[in-house]
């Protein structure tokens, strides 16, 4: 009987450990942030229309770290996998409490109306998407807030837009892609004290391709989520 018990125990120890593990690899940490990482393509395992390799690992914006770069022998550093009607789960602990959520998005130039007859009277290359990230908490209840994003063939300046706890942010071009703008977007949690089930990201799309370059996660939250320190610059 104590050797069944005892085994049982092992097992959920060891259950456990690679869950632990599994997120220490997800994740790098500094004070209450948590960074995505991109030592693996897990997260970020859609290829980006065009090199997106950052000469540091960390880009930093209003006071938020962003972490940007990859393994090196990549073509480049990827984005998540919001193609067809694909949702994006970011890998947290169940039960976890999250403060707000951090993206850095990249504009995917190759995307335009060329599948829609009417709106490809407005130009090729002009249109928008609704990046959306929905809060699901473990009582059943869900809070969706949603950003919208312009991908134009001319340079956007400065400028930003924010409305229930969403914003997005204009940093001017991406510094390693041609022709391409760059935003930073955050979601502030509706409900910070109450425990999540899930984060969900999605994208507005044409036909089967994403609208947006998604490449850098960052949470904010006092809570535990096992992780990796943050790497000295």
């Amino acid at each position: 009987m104590k050797n069944w018990i005892k085994s049982i125990f092992l097992a959920v120890v060891m259950v456990l450990s690679s869950l632990v593990s599994s997120w220490a690899q997800d994740w790098e940490k500094q004070g209450d942030y948590y960074y995505l990482t991109k030592n693996n393509r897990d997260s970020f395992s859609l290829p980006g229309a065009g090199p997106n390799k950052f000469a540091s690992k960390y880009l930093q914006y209003d006071g938020i770290d962003f972490l940007v770069r990859g393994a090196g022998d990549w073509q480049d550093y990827g984005r998540l996998n919001l193609e067809y009607d694909n949702i994006f789960s970011v890998p947290i602990r169940h039960g976890m409490k999250v403060d707000e959520l951090h993206l850095l998005a990249g504009g995917n130039y190759s995307n335009s109306y060329e599948h829609d007859g009417l709106m490809r009277l407005y130009g090729d290359k002009y249109f928008y998407a609704t990046l959306t990230v929905i809060f699901v908490y473990e009582d059943g209840a869900y809070q969706e807030l949603s950003v919208p994003v312009f991908w134009d063939w001319f340079h956007i300046g400065p400028g930003s837009w924010g409305k229930n706890g969403a914003k997005i942010k204009s940093l001017g071009e991406n510094p390693v892609r041609k022709d391409c703008n760059m935003f930073q977007v955050s979601f502030v949690n509706p409900r910070p004290a109450e425990a999540l089930k899930d984060i969900l990201i999605t994208d507005s799309w044409i036909s089967d391709r994403p609208f947006s370059d998604v490449f850098a996660v960052t949470l904010k939250s006092t809570d535990i989520l096992e992780a990796l320190p943050k790497e000295g610059r």
